[in-house]
């Protein structure tokens, strides 16, 4: 994106959260690139990207055997964490004592201390299974498993887990009958890793189960743990349409409509999907084509829709985000993938059609209340849009400065040569304390850089510190 642009959208950025009351660090630039092994680029595909609410730790799942001499014989996806704040690189998927096993869709708590993820490995129960891993002690424990410990006797959903800041409450879905499972479909489950305790939360108002119509996407949980949100096709509360996001709120034990609004009380009449919520739990992003009632952009027609809206669960409102300009008006509604920080910003994923060289893929925009067209962001140094698919997944932290996501574009990185995902930050250098990132950052351009001094790209051996130390 252009410095131009990129500096209304932190400015932007900022006077929200000073708006809102939020801490706003001071800023000295912001830093873009792509995450490499050190000295080297990653010899496979890397995609499932989180960020911890903190801005400092990136997690993902990675086919690349390269990340790190631990688990360089292994044939499969692994989970690996970059600390953009020491560049230490970690593969995740490991016990204290043996190899590395399959792991994907990771999500990382608040500090980056503690990672969920699927993994498809006898030694954690039969088929799909969640784990969490204490990046601090080593330590692995089954988080699809009864209160008395017992995995999930059918596995559970091989799409999403999503965990709190604290690391304590980790949600998935199953249909395991050693859950309590009463149909054959999947129910949404918080486990309290600290005390054993299992809910199902995909339950109606009434406190009854969903009867399997519930799904949990990407960032469901806020960062206490007490809001979840999820798309269900049953009616989650009495008269509301089929097919709306709902939150659940594991502290009141109540169930709120989400997409909805003043002009349709009952949900959209246009199915919702794709829930995201923010850290702070007050704001909600999902995706809604076709309007259904929930407003326009422009305040005329369909034509300014991003097909993206923001719930403000503080205020009430229903915000539909308006369409990028560099999607047709024909194509409104092309967004899709999207999080939400807790200044209300959202990072999401709209077909791009401008440049006819690029075609018809996702890329990856900023949008921020009150400000207009959502920003492009998968760009390189001369602005020019990614040559591939971005946005398959993506994620924001708490402060909305720190973000990330997944691109198959050859051309944002030159150092880019393997023909395979990657992953792409961009990230606010007040964010960490010692601008010390993994190799394989692009030099930015003159506008982009920090003041002299504050930025090193520097090769990073896994295991260690930035400064060469050995790793506790």
């Amino acid at each position: 994106m252009s410095s131009a642009s990129l500096s209304r959208a932190v400015a932007a950025s900022l006077a929200v959260s000073a708006a809102l009351g939020l801490p706003s660090p001071a800023r000295a630039g912001f830093l873009y690139g792509r995450l490499s092994p050190a000295g080297t680029e990653p010899n496979g595909a890397s995609t499932s990207v989180d960020v911890s609410s903190n801005g400092r730790t990136v997690v993902f799942s990675s086919g690349a055997t390269n990340w790190a001499p631990l688990g360089s014989d292994y044939n499969g996806n692994r989970i690996v964490a970059v600390d953009l704040d020491t560049g230490v690189v970690e593969v995740v998927s490991v016990p204290p004592s043996g190899p590395v096993f399959r792991g994907e869709a990771p999500a990382v708590s608040g500090d980056g201390r503690y990672v969920a993820f699927l993994t498809y490995s006898t030694s954690y129960g039969p088929n799909w299974q969640v784990v969490r891993k204490d990046r601090q002690t080593g330590g692995l424990e089954v988080a699809s498993a009864t209160a008395a410990g017992q995995p999930a006797d059918a596995g559970t959903n091989d799409d999403t887990v999503s965990i709190s800041a604290d690391g304590r409450y980790v949600a998935f879905e199953t249909a395991s009958g050693n859950f309590g499972v009463p149909t054959s479909g999947y129910e949404t489950f918080v486990k309290d890793m600290q005390t054993g305790q299992v809910r199902m939360v995909s339950v109606k108002s009434d406190g009854s189960p969903s009867g399997g119509g519930c799904e949990i996407e990407p960032h469901a949980l806020s960062d206490d743990g007490r809001f979840l949100t999820m798309i269900c096709s049953a009616s989650m509360v009495p008269g509301a349409r089929t097919g709306q996001v709902y939150v659940r709120d594991l502290q009141s034990n109540t169930t709120e409509l989400i997409s909805r609004s003043a002009t349709a009380a009952s949900g959209s009449t246009a199915f919702a999907y794709r829930p995201a919520i923010s850290p702070s739990g007050r704001f909600v992003s999902f995706q809604n084509r076709g309007y259904g009632g929930l407003g326009y952009a422009n305040g005329v027609d369909s034509a300014g829709n991003s097909g993206v809206y923001l719930r403000d669960r503080q205020s009430g409102a229903t915000i539909p985000l308006p369409r990028p300009a560099t999607v047709p008006a024909a194509e409104y509604d092309s967004c899709a993938v999207s999080s939400v920080s807790s200044i209300g910003s959202v990072l999401l994923a709209c077909y791009y059609t401008a440049d006819s060289a690029v075609g018809r893929v996702p890329q990856v925009f900023l949008s921020i209340p009150g400000e207009g067209a959502p920003v492009l962001l998968s760009t390189n140094a001369a602005d020019q849009p990614g040559n591939g698919q971005s946005g398959y997944t993506l994620a924001v932290n708490a402060s909305g400065l720190s973000m990330a996501w997944e691109s198959a574009a050859s051309n944002i990185d030159p150092d880019d040569h393997n023909g395979k995902t990657d992953i792409f930050v961009l990230v606010d250098e007040s964010v960490i304390s010692d601008t010390i990132f993994a190799y394989g950052f692009e030099t930015a351009p003159a506008s982009r850089q920090p003041p002299a001094g504050r930025f090193q790209t520097v090769p990073v051996v896994p295991g260690t510190y930035g400064s060469g130390a050995a790793r506790d």
